[in-house]
Formats: structure tokens, sequence, C-alpha cells
């Protein structure tokens, strides 16, 4: 068994939910990690949820029991601990029950959602069916609604043969006991809770199946808590993400500050100018703001220091504001959601014609940037209104004459309540 003060002292503050995680190693040995599970402890960087590492001679019961009894040993705090979270055929149960009295076991929906997201990529589904399951798995890990479980279950029902579904267990994802916890997660919690997981059982697993001797096997991986890119072969998927997502070890600024400049980059790439320009306004709130963001059923409320908006977290393309509803443009919450996720614009996210590139709405483009030159021209008492009446409305009848009829009602009522609120009521002015 390995546990350092600073392991300890991680557990000893939140000692009430605990996280079993067991990698095979050779020579028939394994590694088992416990980490911190929740509630919620705000933990960041992966490691610092781990506080306990061990070894056993065999996995016989009474291997495992003097080994649940030397973490017990380490940490006082143990009787406190009120929930163990395993993965799926953990060796020995009743050991572990044994150990904790007073703690509930459950399984653990990282290790559900991983195990399935295995034996979905095995059973070589056309690449369609895959994606669509795929992503409807990572919406039910990000957001455990209980809407989100069932459409994975229905999803799940209709595309795998029945002969596969048994041993996929599609029946954990409608168990309310193995979600329970889960659910009280937001949507960026849980990604950074799967994340932090999946780099600390990679990376100590990749550690582990090296074949060292024992007692070289255990000093690799106190090294590897310590510092974990150390240990790492720089070709692994743990140290390929670290260096995608960190590449000069930054900090947490500069990192906020790149992910910035990476969104401004794909809103002047995907949109058209007069697009762009509208959407780089409201991004420009985004850094000025504090943003309150909260998972809800299906939706993410978000507050950019004014009145709370619902933004859709499927394809982040729809929001409840004024904004979005109008333009069919990424608003200021939309663009907080892509901030707070480190994520960029996609061309799915907005309107095609606001998007560059599409031969379809040229005509569109070509008033749009029309537009833009009238916005662009600086105002001054000689310049000749008539002519910019003149010139506008002919933009204006470009733009409503080549569009679909969706796009000219939604064109029309907005143009409808421009000229009713700044040259009067309908019945006396005609559009």
């Amino acid at each position: 068994s390995f546990q350092s003060a600073a392991m300890g002292g991680v557990f000893a503050r939140f000692p009430r939910a605990l996280l079993v995680h067991r990698a095979g190693g050779p020579a028939g040995r394994a590694l088992y990690v416990f980490l911190v599970a929740g509630p919620a402890p705000a933990l960041r960087g992966g490691m610092a949820r781990v506080v306990h590492l061990a070894v056993p001679r065999d996995e016989s019961a009474g291997s495992l029991s003097r080994m649940y009894g030397a973490f017990r040993a380490f940490n006082p705090a143990w009787a406190e601990t009120r929930l163990l979270l395993v993965g799926p055929g953990l060796p020995q149960p009743p050991a572990l029950a044994q150990a904790f009295p007073a703690a509930e076991v459950h399984l653990s929906v990282f290790h559900l959602c991983k195990r399935l997201q295995q034996q979905i990529q095995r059973l070589a589904l056309e690449g369609r069916a895959e994606r669509l399951i795929l992503a409807a798995l990572s919406d039910t890990m990000c957001a455990a609604t209980e809407s989100n479980r069932r459409k994975m279950h229905a999803l799940l029902g209709d595309l795998v043969t029945p002969d596969l579904l048994p041993q996929l267990h599609i029946h954990w994802l409608l168990d309310d006991e193995i979600w329970a916890v889960h659910r009280e997660r937001t949507w960026g919690d849980s990604s950074n809770y799967f994340r932090d997981l999946e780099v600390v059982t990679q990376g100590l697993s990749q550690v582990f199946s090296t074949g060292l001797s024992l007692e070289s096997c255990i000093t690799s991986l106190a090294q590897h808590y310590q510092n974990p890119q150390s240990s790492l072969d720089p070709s692994s998927p743990v140290a390929k993400l670290e260096a995608t997502e960190n590449p000069e070890g930054d900090s947490k600024e500069e990192i906020n500050r790149r992910t910035e400049e990476l969104i401004k980059q794909s809103l002047r790439d995907i949109c058209t100018e007069p697009a762009a320009r509208l959407c780089l306004s409201e991004f420009a709130v985004v850094q000025k703001s504090v943003q309150l963001i909260g998972a809800g059923e299906d939706a993410l409320s978000i507050q950019v220091l004014e009145d709370a908006h619902r933004v859709d977290p499927k394809g982040l393309s729809s929001c409840t504001c004024h904004f979005n509803q109008v333009f069919q443009l990424p608003c200021r919450h939309i663009l907080a959601v892509l901030n707070s996720d480190r994520k960029t614009l996609q061309p799915e996210m907005l309107s095609r014609q606001w998007q560059k590139g599409r031969d379809a709405h040229q005509a569109g483009r070509d008033s749009a940037d029309g537009f833009l030159e009238v916005l662009k021209s600086s105002w001054n008492k000689s310049l000749d209104k008539s002519l910019v009446v003149s010139f506008l409305t002919a933009e204006i009848s470009r733009l409503l004459t080549h569009c679909s009829r969706e796009e000219f009602e939604c064109r029309y009522r907005t143009l409808r309540e421009l000229a009713d609120s700044w040259i009067g009521p309908y019945v006396e002015v005609k559009l």
C-alpha cells in the first residue's frame, strides 16, 4: 500500500464517498486505486482525487480484507464513509462491505459508461449508428436526467440487435439508485469528473502494466502520483490528451486566454463578417461578465449579469434570449457555454444564411456585405439621407427575395417590429 500525507489530507476532508478502481496487470497482479468521488468535492487535476494505492498479494477474500484493513489503518476518517462506488465485477464484494459496514455499495457511473462505450465500439455497428449512440452516451454522462437516460435506453434498443443487448446491461441506465449521486452534478462538474477519472485510471494503469518488479512498480506509481507527466510515455493517450489541452504547461489564466482567442477565430472563420461582428460583441459581454451556469432538465441555465436564459445543451444552437431567436446566431449565453467547456464554434450552431461558403445564399451574403458598408460609414450632416434610404431599401428587397419562405417570414417579422418601434404602428405605416 502507498499513501502520502497529501492523500490522507484529501480523504480527511472528503471521506463520505469513495470510488474503488481495479486495474489488471502482469503476472496476475491487480492495482487498486481509491479516489474521493463526491457528492462533489471541487478537486481539479485528476491525481488530486487519489487517496490510496494498493497491490494485494492475490485477490482472495483474505488478501483483499487485509488490503481494506490497511486503508482503514491509514485513514481514521474511514468510519464516515457512507458511499462506495465500484466497477462491475469487482472481486470479493463481501470483503469490501465488511470493511465498511456503514457504507452503501453502488455501481459506479464512470465504470458503467466506460464499459458501455467499449462494448459499443466492439460491436462494429454501422458508422452513423455508432456515432448516434456514443453522442447520446456523452449527453447522458454530462446531464444524467431521466429523459436522457431513457433516450439512451431506447436508442440502444432500436439500433442494437436483440441477441447483443443482454451483454450491454442497458437496464443499468434506468436504475435510479446508480444515478442518484451523479444527477446532482452540473454539466461542467460532470465533464471535469469524468475527465479526472479517465486521466487517473489510464495513467496509473499504464505505469502498473509495465512489467516491473513489485517494488519498482510501487515506486513508479508513487512517482507518477507526485508528477503524472514524468511517468507517461509521450505516445500514450493520456500524455497526448494533456499535451493537447495544455501543451506549454500554462496557467489557468493563459489557458482561458487561448480558449477565448480560439472562439474568436472560429467566429471569423465560419461567420460572414456582419454575423461575426454581432457575435464578437456578444462575446465581449461574456468576457467582462460573471457567468452562472447550471444544468436543468434537458437545458443549461445561463445568467450573464442579466436575467437567466436557457440554452439547449444538444448542439448548443438555440437559446431563449431575443438575440438568438431573432438572428439565429450564437448569443452571449451560447458563447458562455463554449467558453466554459473550452470549445469553439461549429457551423451547425448558426443559421445557414450566416455561414461563409454557401452558394445557395450568395445573394444573401452580398446583401449582408451591403449592410456592412452602411454600418461602417461615418455619419455626418453632409451625407445625403435619401441615398442611404434608397440603398438600404434595395438591399432589404434583395435580402427578402433570395431566401426560403421560412427565412422570409422571420426577416419580415423582424423588419415589421423595427418599423413599428421606430416610425409608428402598422395601421399608419406600410412596410
